[in-house]
C-alpha cells in the first residue's frame, strides 16, 4: 500500500489548500457576514484550527487519516506558528511544525521542523499564503454561490448565524489550477494535459459557515469534499492507467472542519531558539 499511501499524502497536501482558500461568503447580502468579513480582516491576530478527516479505499485496502494544522498568527509585526500532525492510523503520523516572523522589511523568515531537525530559510508572503487563514478566506470570498442564511446554531457554547451554500466544480477547478496544489502530481508521471482532464467534471462541494452574533466573526466552516475527492481519485487512477492494471481507489470520506478563535487575543509563543540556531 506503499504507494496509495503517497498518493493519500497528495491529496492530502492538495486537500489542504483547497480547504483554505474555499472556507469563505461569496455573495452573502447579510450584515452579520458582511460585518464578520471586515472585522476577520482587520483582526491583528488569530488562532484557527484545521481538521480533514479523510478515508481511503484502495484494492480492498483501507487507510483512514486525521490531519490536523493548529495556526496562531499575529500581524503587527509579523509572526506564525504553525503545528502539523498527520496521523494515519496503522500507518504511523508525521508532525511537523513551521514558525515565521517578519525580518525587518518587506520579507520573512521561516523555521521548519520536520520532528528531527530544523531548517530556517528565506521567504515571501507567497510561501507564508497556504496558512494565512483569514487572507484565503477574503480572498475566495466569491467561490461560494447561493450562500444563505440558514438559522441560528450554537458552536462550542457561543451563539451563531448558520449559512449555507456550494462551490461550483468549476470554480474549484479554477481554484485548483491556480493554487499550484496538484503540482507534485508531475512525480507521478501525469502530464499537464493529463491533470486537466482529472480536473473536469468534478462535483459541488457543499459549505456552512457560522457567525457569531454578539461579536461578528466567521467561527467555523465545514466542508464536504467527498464528491469533488474521490471524482479526482477516480480521474487520477485513470489517468495513470489503473483500470488496465486491475487498480482501483476511491474516497469514502473527505471532510473538513476550520475552526477559528482568539481573534484580537491570539495564543501567544515565542520562536524556538534552537530554531533560529
Amino acid at each position: 500500500m506503499k504507494r496509495s499511501t503517497r498518493i493519500a499524502a497528495l491529496l492530502a497536501a492538495a486537500a489542504m489548500a483547497l480547504g483554505l482558500t474555499a472556507c469563505s461568503g461569496g455573495g452573502g447580502e447579510s450584515d452579520p457576514l458582511k460585518a464578520a468579513m471586515a472585522n476577520m480582516d482587520a483582526a491583528k491576530s488569530m488562532d484557527a484550527c484545521m481538521v480533514m478527516e479523510m478515508d481511503m479505499e484502495a484494492n480492498g485496502e483501507k487507510l483512514e487519516s486525521v490531519t490536523t494544522m493548529d495556526t496562531s498568527v499575529f500581524t503587527d509585526p509579523m509572526r506564525m506558528k504553525v503545528d502539523l500532525t498527520m496521523d494515519m492510523g496503522a500507518y504511523g503520523s508525521v508532525t511537523s511544525s513551521v514558525y515565521a516572523e517578519g525580518d525587518g522589511g518587506s520579507g520573512y523568515t521561516m523555521y521548519a521542523f520536520d520532528g528531527a531537525n530544523w531548517a530556517s530559510q528565506a521567504a515571501t508572503e507567497e510561501d507564508l499564503a497556504m496558512y494565512d487563514v483569514s487572507g484565503s478566506i477574503d480572498g475566495y470570498i466569491d467561490s461560494v454561490t447561493a450562500f444563505s442564511q440558514a438559522g441560528e446554531e450554537q458552536v462550542d457554547g457561543v451563539s451563531a448565524y448558520k449559512y449555507t451554500g456550494v462551490i461550483s466544480g468549476e470554480a474549484m477547478e479554477e481554484v485548483v489550477k491556480e493554487s499550484g496544489a496538484l503540482d507534485s502530481l508531475g512525480d507521478l508521471g501525469l502530464d499537464e494535459s493529463q491533470m486537466n482532464e482529472m480536473l473536469s467534471g468534478l462535483g459541488d462541494i457543499s459549505v456552512t459557515l457560522w457567525v457569531s452574533k454578539d461579536d461578528p466573526y466567521p467561527i467555523r466552516c465545514e466542508m464536504d469534499m467527498t464528491t469533488i475527492m474521490d471524482g479526482l481519485m477516480q480521474n487520477m487512477v485513470s489517468a495513470m492507467g489503473g483500470a488496465e492494471s486491475g487498480v482501483t481507489m476511491s474516497i469514502p470520506k473527505m471532510l473538513f472542519t476550520i475552526t477559528c478563535s482568539n481573534f484580537n487575543n491570539a495564543t501567544d509563543f515565542e520562536i524556538p531558539a534552537e530554531a533560529k540556531a
